[in-house]
């Protein structure tokens, strides 16, 4: 369905059209008509299916300018909250309708000046949005939409209890969309208490399941022909690449180590201050074939449309941990390639009863 036939303000649309969105993907052609009714929503699908304009879309048709905090969207990252903001802002851009982003690492008196103002649309982490609460710098009584944003992610997070006191000071009478890539026991427990009953569910994981679209291989290589192993795919293979690692320490090791070779590659993790990370994430997605490294957690809140390659330079210790990371390329229906770097037999028996639960075939890797 294009976004010209659906019922949305023409100042949207004409948003849409100038970034350059002219027909909605699966989730969008679902998720919007249904939350434009009013109906609550939940989303199963992974990263890269466009569902941050799904529930953005009907945010800003719905929502009336000057009258307060209308929405919340609460998101497991600082880098996710970041992006959502901007995201929506795009889309409303047509509209008088303001958006905040509030999380860690800014000075919380300067987001407090910015509440002033009361934008009608927050998107928070949970740890800011319960301290901007505590102060009394945010009130969200007069909230009538709330958006739950990969949830799977907040909830492995430890956000569980921080998300469930959030949602205890809205209103009750308010439309609800929840998206998460899993739904684990306690996420379909939270939908049971805070949704309606007349919810639309739309399961996309299946439709959407990247392994259906991303080219997998896999290199055995132990820990000290790691990094020669990689520079290998690296040289090979000279689109934009997201490498894995499963610690901050490696990540910086890992800079090193390749800078050392001759191959410039940026680095992103928890540790480093905000401006710092969206510096780097700015740098990542200007270049036309450049290498970050990056732990899951805060690779999670990484949207570039463009990677050509995912890394796995450490095996990553679930499998969901391995669909969300291959999932960030091959967007959009574009093509994509992921190499795993096996130490060890027992790491390739995984990767490989992965992919044949998957319907993919992980071939040894010829570059």
């Amino acid at each position: 369905m294009d976004f010209s036939e659906m019922n949305i303000k023409d100042s949207i649309k004409k948003a849409l059209q100038r970034k350059g969105f002219f027909k909605a993907s699966e989730i969008q052609e679902k998720v919007i008509p249904a939350a434009l009714l009013g109906k609550d929503v939940v989303g199963k699908s992974r990263t890269g299916t466009g569902k941050t304009a799904a529930f953005a879309i009907p945010l800003v048709q719905k929502i009336i300018p000057g009258q307060g905090f209308s929405a919340i969207v609460i998101v497991p990252t600082r880098e996710l909250a970041s992006q959502v903001k901007e995201e929506i802002a795009s889309i409303a851009s047509g509209s008088h309708v303001k958006t905040l982003a509030v999380f860690g690492g800014q000075n919380i008196r300067r987001q407090m000046d910015f509440l002033e103002r009361e934008p009608e649309i927050i998107v928070g982490t949970p740890g800011r949005l319960i301290d901007l609460l505590s102060r009394g710098a945010l009130s969200l009584k007069r909230s009538r939409f709330l958006v739950l944003d990969e949830a799977d992610k907040m909830f492995d997070m430890g956000f569980r209890d921080d998300v469930e006191r959030i949602i205890s000071v809205l209103p009750r009478e308010r439309q609800t969309m929840l998206f998460s890539a899993t739904m684990p026991r306690e996420i379909l427990g939270m939908i049971d208490r805070h949704m309606s009953r007349n919810k639309e569910i739309f399961d996309l994981s299946e439709d959407d399941a990247p392994v259906q679209e991303v080219q997998q291989f896999y290199l055995m290589a132990d820990r000290h022909q790691k990094i020669d192993s990689l520079r290998k795919v690296l040289v090979a293979y000279k689109s934009k690449t997201l490498v894995f690692c499963r610690t901050k320490r490696t990540v910086d090791w890992l800079e090193r180590q390749l800078s050392n070779r001759g191959i410039r590659a940026l680095a992103i993790h928890g540790d480093k201050p905000q401006n710092a990370r969206n510096r780097i994430i700015d740098r990542f997605k200007s270049s036309s074939g450049g290498v970050l490294i990056a732990t899951d957690i805060v690779a999670r809140g990484i949207h570039v449309d463009d990677i050509g390659n995912v890394i796995n330079f450490d095996f990553p210790q679930e499998t969901e941990a391995y669909i969300h990371r291959i999932g960030r390329t091959a967007r959009q229906g574009k093509q994509g390639m992921a190499v795993s770097l096996c130490s060890n037999l027992m790491e390739l028996e995984t990767l490989k009863r992965v992919g044949a639960r998957n319907n993919a075939v992980i071939q040894p890797f010829q570059g």
